[in-house]
C-alpha cells in the first residue's frame, strides 16, 4: 500500500505540473478580451505557400487583415474573459466560436519604454496562434493550411523585435484556430526579457514537447525488445501481448508532440482513441495471461466491443464522432484499464507477491492519468494544461524492468542453486561409480582368479586323463608282463618305447609351441626321425609358412600329433612304404574361408576304404573332431594319404 500511494502522490504531481516564469523580470497577463473572427476576413484555409515573400499578397498581410477586421468588432461583440480561456464554456453565449477562430486582445502598459530584446511565450493553446504586437505580426505556429498546426501541448516564445514595445499602452493581439472548435483555448500570457525567459521555457518545452517524443521512441525500442524476447520464447505470451501494448501507446504518445498531421483530424482522433483502445484490451489480455488465468469470454466481449466500437467512429457522421469520443469512446477505454487493475490489486491481495505489487503500484499511476484525461474531456479539467496519460508510461517500464530483473536474478539463483546441487550430485555419483568400479575390478579379479583356477583344474584334468590314457596304459601293460612269471622282453621294449613317446607328446602339446604350427611340426620331425631312420624309411618334408593358430591350445595341439603320430605308426606297420611325406600349406575356399592342410602320403602298397575300420582310425577321427578338424584318407597310385584340415579364422 505505501508503494501505490508513493507512486500516486508521484503520479499527481505530474498533473500540477505547470509553465513557471521566473518570479523577477517576467509579465504574466490573464485578463484579455475575446471577439469571434470576422469569417469574411479570416480564411477557414490559408495555404502555406503564402508564406514566402516572393508573392501578391503575403501571409503576414492575410493575417493582419483578419486580424484588424476582427478587432474592428471588438466594442460590440468583444467579451472580457480570464485565461486561460476554453472555448467549450462560451458556446451558449458566443455560439459563432464554433467556426474556430477567435482574436484575443491583450492590453499591457509600460510606465518606461522597455530596453533591450523581449520576448512573449504562449504556455499552450489550441490550436495554432499567429502573434501581433502595436498591430505589427512578430510570428505564428505553423502552417494555417487545413488541417492546421497543431500546437495544443508545444509552448510556443516569440521574440519582440526591438523598438516596438513603447511606454504606456500596448496591444498584443493573439489570433487563434483550433479544429474542432471545441478544443480551442489561449493560455495566459508571459512577456519578458528574452534571456530571462529562455531558461524558463525550454525547461516547460521539454517537459511538453520533447520528453512525450523520448517516451514514445523509449517505449517503441523496448517494444521491439520484448517482440524479439517472445519470438524466442513463444510459450511466453505475455511478453508478446507487452510488445504489442507497447506499440499502441507509441502510437497514441504521437499525439503529444506531432504538429503536422496527416490527414482529417478526425481520422488523427480516431487514431488516437483506436490506439488507447488496443492499449486498454492488450492490458486485459496481458494480465489475464500473466497471472496464468483464463477468461475467453470477457475477452471476446471486450474485443467485439472495442472493435465495433471503433468501427462505428470510422463511419457515424461529424456532428456525433466527437460526441460519442467524449461520452463513450474513453469512458469505457478508462474503465477497461480500472479493470486490469482491480484484477492485478485483488490477485496480489491473494498471492502476496513483491511482482504483483510493483504492477498494481504502476497500473495506479496509469488509471489516475487516464481518469484526469477523461475529466479533461469532460471539462472538468482545463484544456490549458494538456493530458498527462503517456506519462504513465515511464512508471510501467520502471515495473517491467524491475519485474524482469527479479526473474532474471531468480534465474540466476536458481541455476546457482542447481549447479551446486549438480556438483553434489556429481561427487556422489563420482564416489557411487569409483565404488562400483573398485566392487567391479574386486569381481574381475576374483573371476580372474577363478578362471585361472578352472584353466588350471581343466589342464590338470586333461593331462591326468591323457597320462592314464597313454602313459597309464602302457605302464600298465608292462607292470603285469612283470608281474608274470615269463618276461616278453621285446614287448616290453615296444610298451617302454611308446610310453616315453607319448610323454614326448604330452611335453611338446604343452610348450609355447602349441600355437606355432611350423615349430610343432618340426618337433614332431625330430621325435618321429629315429623311428623311420631304425626302420629304413625316408621322410619328405614340404612345409610352407604357416599362420599361426591363436586359439589352438595344448588340448589341440596333443590331438593334433596324436594324429599325426599315428598315421605314421600305421604307414611303418602295414604299408611297407620305403617313403613318407608331410607336407603343410594354406588353401583358400569358398565365402572368404582359408585351411591349413596337412597331408601325410606313403609310397606303401594302398589301403582298402571299403574294408572295415580299425580303432586306429576311428581314434585319429575323433581325434580330428574334437580339434574341429576335416579329416579324410586319400587312395593314391602309390600308396595312402592322409589329409587334415585346419580352419582359420575369418580376417
Amino acid at each position: 500500500m505505501l508503494l501505490v500511494g508513493v507512486c500516486l502522490v508521484l503520479g499527481w504531481q505530474i498533473t500540477t505540473v505547470r509553465y513557471q516564469p521566473p518570479a523577477e523580470g517576467a509579465l504574466s497577463r490573464n485578463n484579455a478580451t475575446v471577439v469571434v473572427a470576422d469569417p469574411s476576413a479570416c480564411p477557414a484555409s490559408i495555404s502555406d505557400g503564402l508564406a514566402t515573400a516572393d508573392i501578391v499578397v503575403p501571409l503576414a498581410e492575410i493575417l493582419g487583415h483578419c486580424v484588424r477586421q476582427s478587432l474592428a468588432q471588438l466594442e460590440q461583440q468583444g467579451k472580457a474573459v480570464i485565461l486561460p480561456h476554453e472555448w467549450r464554456d462560451e458556446f451558449s453565449t458566443l455560439p459563432a466560436l464554433k467556426s474556430g477562430q477567435a482574436v484575443y486582445r491583450v492590453k499591457v502598459s509600460f510606465s518606461t519604454t522597455p530596453q533591450g530584446l523581449w520576448s512573449l511565450v504562449l504556455p499552450t493553446t489550441g490550436n495554432n496562434p499567429a502573434i501581433l504586437v502595436n498591430d505589427r505580426l512578430i510570428g505564428w505556429g505553423g502552417s494555417f493550411q487545413t488541417p492546421v498546426a497543431r500546437n495544443t501541448n508545444r509552448p510556443l516564445m516569440f521574440t519582440i523585435p526591438q523598438g516596438l514595445l513603447i511606454q504606456g499602452d500596448n496591444y498584443f493581439d493573439i489570433y487563434v484556430v483550433s479544429e474542432p472548435a471545441a478544443t480551442g483555448f489561449l493560455d495566459r500570457l508571459v512577456i519578458g526579457r528574452a534571456e530571462v525567459l529562455e531558461a524558463s521555457y525550454q525547461r516547460y518545452h521539454f517537459f511538453r514537447s520533447t520528453l512525450p517524443q523520448i517516451i514514445a521512441l523509449v517505449v517503441l525500442v523496448l517494444s521491439c525488445a520484448m517482440g524479439m524476447l517472445w519470438f524466442y520464447r513463444r510459450q511466453d505470451r505475455e511478453y508478446g501481448f507487452c510488445a504489442l501494448g507497447g506499440v499502441f501507446w507509441s502510437i497514441y504518445t504521437l499525439d503529444q508532440f506531432v504538429v503536422n498531421i496527416a490527414g482529417s483530424y478526425r481520422l488523427w482522433d480516431w487514431l488516437s482513441v483506436v490506439s488507447l483502445g488496443g492499449l486498454s484490451l492488450i492490458g486485459v489480455f496481458f494480465i489475464h495471461r500473466f497471472l496464468q488465468q483464463r477468461y475467453p469470454r470477457t475477452e471476446q466481449s471486450l474485443l467485439i466491443s472495442l472493435v465495433g466500437l471503433a468501427l462505428l467512429l470510422a463511419v457515424v457522421p461529424e456532428a456525433w464522432f466527437y460526441g460519442l469520443l467524449r461520452f463513450v469512446a474513453y469512458p469505457v477505454m478508462c474503465f477497461s484499464l480500472l479493470y486490469v487493475l482491480l484484477f492485478a490489486a485483488h490477485a496480489a491481495w491473494q498471492v502476496r507477491s513483491a511482482d504483483l505489487y510493483v504492477l498494481v503500484a504502476a497500473g495506479s499511476v496509469v488509471v489516475l492519468l487516464a481518469f484526469y484525461d477523461l475529466m479533461v474531456i469532460w471539462g472538468f479539467e482545463s484544456l490549458a494544461y494538456g493530458r498527462f496519460l503517456h506519462f504513465g508510461a515511464p512508471f510501467v517500464l520502471l515495473a517491467f524492468g524491475w519485474i524482469l530483473l527479479q526473474r532474471f536474478v531468480r534465474s540466476l539463483q536458481a541455476m546457482e542453486s542447481f549447479n551446486v546441487q549438480l556438483i553434489e550430485l556429481n561427487q556422489e555419483l563420482e564416489a557411487r561409480v569409483e565404488e562400483k568400479t573398485r566392487k567391479i575390478a574386486q569381481s574381475y579379479e576374483t573371476i580372474r582368479i577363478l578362471g585361472q583356477e578352472q584353466v588350471l583344474l581343466h589342464e590338470r584334468s586333461r593331462i591326468m586323463r591323457d597320462m592314464h590314457d597313454g602313459i597309464g596304459v602302457y605302464l600298465t601293460s608292462m607292470l603285469r608282463q612283470l608281474e608274470n612269471d615269463t618276461v616278453d622282453r621285446q614287448q616290453l621294449s615296444h610298451a617302454a618305447h611308446h610310453a616315453l613317446n607319448d610323454l614326448r607328446l604330452m611335453i611338446d602339446s604343452l610348450g609355447s609351441a602349441s600355437t606355432d604350427l611350423p615349430a610343432m611340426l618340426g618337433m614332431f620331425r625330430t621325435r618321429i626321425g629315429v623311428a623311420l631312420e631304425a626302420c629304413g624309411v625316408d621322410l619328405e618334408w614340404n612345409v610352407d609358412e604357416l599362420p599361426p593358430l591363436a586359439d589352438f591350445g595344448p588340448e589341440r595341439a596333443l590331438n593334433l600329433l596324436r594324429i599325426l603320430q599315428e598315421a605314421f605308426t600305421n604307414a611303418l606297420k602295414h604299408s611297407s612304404a620305403t617313403c613318407i611325406r608331410l607336407s603343410a600349406k594354406t588353401e583358400s575356399k569358398s565365402k572368404g574361408s582359408s585351411l591349413i592342410i596337412i597331408e601325410v602320403c606313403d609310397n606303401g602298397k594302398g589301403f582298402n576304404l571299403e574294408g572295415r575300420a580299425g580303432n586306429g582310425l576311428k581314434n585319429m577321427r575323433y581325434r580330428a573332431q574334437k580339434i574341429k578338424a576335416e579329416f579324410a584318407i586319400k587312395p593314391s597310385v602309390l600308396g595312402t594319404c592322409l589329409e587334415i584340415g585346419l580352419p582359420l579364422p575369418n580376417v
